[in-house]
């Protein structure tokens, strides 16, 4: 039986000012604290690290007045929301606290730790007192060494996470009053305004070049012809945001106007005089990304601020973009034709020098002249890349052949594994991976038995917590090892087994596609990683398992060779 052992204090003896003073009374310290501080925004009237200041002093304060602990290290987390743990200074205080750096935190209150009520919970209830670690928020007057502590701190965390769905619904009401009231209060400000106070108004040096964009779209120029015009003559708007900043301008910054952009531009309200709210939401509460609400939802508040353009022209850009849209549907799909039957690799097939997804172009809606093109060719004025052309029907054989290949080489490789391993020689290293994972089987049960059993002994005081750690952590080790030994054993056993099988979602997929004669979209999503097309047309195929096959070829080698 393991023997207990005891705790030491140790003692911060103070430095002699002077020669013959006599020392100030030693500290008897047991707790190694660490102060931790957070605060989640940062704003003109509240600058964070002053307020982060501010909660370190409390903190500092409060240690100096008690004898039995000290200042381990501090921590603060800035511009860093409590609805979640994800901060660096909190993931370096919890390293240090399994470290054994600090065996005490301390914050402001419980907020500060966090305002999410189940981690929070979690973290004080289990996660401290399993590291023997005293937790403190002070303002809160909670101290996890005190009995009857437990039964408040889950309330008052629960408050402060209805704090935050409180304050979320006070923001939102907030924000839509300044939209109501015309204000423009969130967002990125629009290409051709500048923001004066809490509303927009027109920047005079790109104005002009918004109207320009109206006026030759309503004169019958495509989306397209305008970028290239554009490209040679015009700074695009994010290199414009970029100069206003003081950044320095590259070479090609003056032309990539992108054809989205002038679409962007073309179809935005604001450029009539509105504001368009509420287009996406956000939780912060259950950490949800972005989504798009739908357009019923949209908040649109009229005249708000002096448009570009007039509403009678923006409107019939509106209708003329409508127009373009149902033209392209009755010609690409009214008739049996449209792109997303025939391009049966989407976004899988780049391109090989620049690596962005070729475009796919047909000529006068026939699909039997459909081509594939660089898209940085395309949308670019300068060309930036080649044009890489190629046939859809050329990419299709190459991938079909490929995948042809791919599959007939799995089919006959396991076949033939699995026939030799019918031979005596290999039915004899089957039967010894197979006894060798028998005695690592008994082997891991122990050392299993054996660090459960530590946990309990360490529950149960007959251990310390560093010998728990120092004991669990060697047998932790051995259990890894000997997993990834019986692991090996296994797979080798297996790889020497007559009714040997390949990995079965690879295998189920082949199987899947064995008997088909030409290329579909489904075979390509099932295989295809991706399909690299050169300057001079040829077309190189990566496959989801050209890695299993790759193993499987080297197997049936080794099979071939004894």
């Amino acid at each position: 039986m393991a023997r207990k052992s005891k705790k030491v204090d140790f003692v911060n003896v103070n430095d002699l000012s002077q020669a013959g003073t006599a020392p100030a009374p030693a500290k008897a310290v047991c707790y190694k604290a660490g102060l931790y501080a957070r605060l989640s925004e940062e704003t003109e009237a509240n600058r964070e690290r002053a307020t982060i200041g501010t909660q370190m002093d409390l903190l500092r304060k409060f240690v100096e007045e008690r004898e039995d602990m000290s200042i381990a290290k501090e921590y603060a987390d800035i511009s860093c929301t409590g609805t979640n743990f994800e901060r660096p200074a909190f993931e370096e205080m919890m390293q240090d606290m399994r470290n054994g750096v600090i065996n005490c935190i301390i914050v402001k209150d419980l907020s500060r730790l966090g305002r999410n009520y189940v981690e929070t919970g979690n973290y004080i209830e289990r996660v401290f007192p399993f590291f023997d670690v005293r937790f403190i928020a002070v303002t809160d007057g909670y101290d996890s060494e005190r009995p009857g502590e437990e039964l408040l701190m889950p309330l008052k965390n629960m408050i402060n996470e209805m704090y935050v769905k409180d304050l979320s619904k006070k923001m939102r009401s907030a924000y839509r009053a300044k939209w109501d009231s015309g204000e423009f209060c969130a967002g990125k400000v629009p290409y051709g305004y500048l923001k004066e106070g809490r509303h927009l108004i027109p920047d005079p040096e790109t104005k002009d070049v918004v109207a320009r964009i109206f006026r030759k779209f309503l004169a019958g120029d495509s989306i397209k012809a305008i970028s290239r015009t554009l490209s040679g003559e015009v700074v695009n708007p994010s290199s414009y945001k970029k100069m206003k900043r003081g950044g320095q301008l590259g070479a090609d910054d003056m032309t990539a106007w992108r054809s989205v952009t002038v679409r962007h531009i073309l179809t935005s309200e604001v450029y009539a005089g509105d504001y368009v709210h509420n287009k996406q939401k956000r939780s912060k509460v259950e950490y949800v990304g972005k989504t798009k609400r739908p357009e019923e939802e949209w908040v649109v508040i009229r005249d708000t601020h002096e448009p570009l353009v007039s509403r009678e022209d923006f409107n019939k850009v509106q209708e003329m973009l409508n127009k373009n849209v149902e033209e392209h549907h009755r010609t690409h799909g009214g008739n049996g034709f449209n792109h997303a039957q025939f391009n049966l690799l989407g976004r899988k097939i780049v391109c090989a020098d620049c690596g962005k997804v070729m475009g796919f172009r047909t000529e006068k809606n026939n699909h039997a002249n459909m081509t594939y093109r660089c898209k940085t060719y395309l949308d670019t004025v300068s060309h930036g890349c080649t044009s890489h052309k190629v046939s859809a029907d050329a990419v299709n054989r190459a991938v079909f052949d490929a995948i042809r290949e791919h599959m007939r080489l799995c089919v006959d490789t396991e076949e033939m594994v699995r026939r030799t391993n019918t031979k005596a020689d290999s039915i004899k290293r089957h039967d010894a991976y197979g006894k060798e994972a028998a005695r690592i089987r008994k082997e891991l049960q122990k050392a299993t038995e054996v660090k459960a059993g530590l946990f309990e002994d360490y529950k149960d005081g007959l251990i310390d917590e560093e010998q728990y750690a120092e004991i669990s952590g060697k047998y932790a080790g051995k259990v890894k090892e000997l997993s990834a030994r019986l692991g090996e054993m296994l797979e080798a056993q297996a790889e020497y087994s007559s009714e040997y099988r390949v990995d079965g979602g690879w295998k189920a997929e082949v199987e899947r596609f064995l008997n088909e004669k030409k290329l579909t979209k489904e075979m390509a999503e099932a295989f295809v990683d991706k399909a690299m097309v050169h300057e001079d047309g040829s077309i190189e195929v990566r496959l989801k398992y050209d890695r299993e096959l790759e193993g499987l070829l080297s197997l049936g080698a080794g099979r071939e060779a004894v």
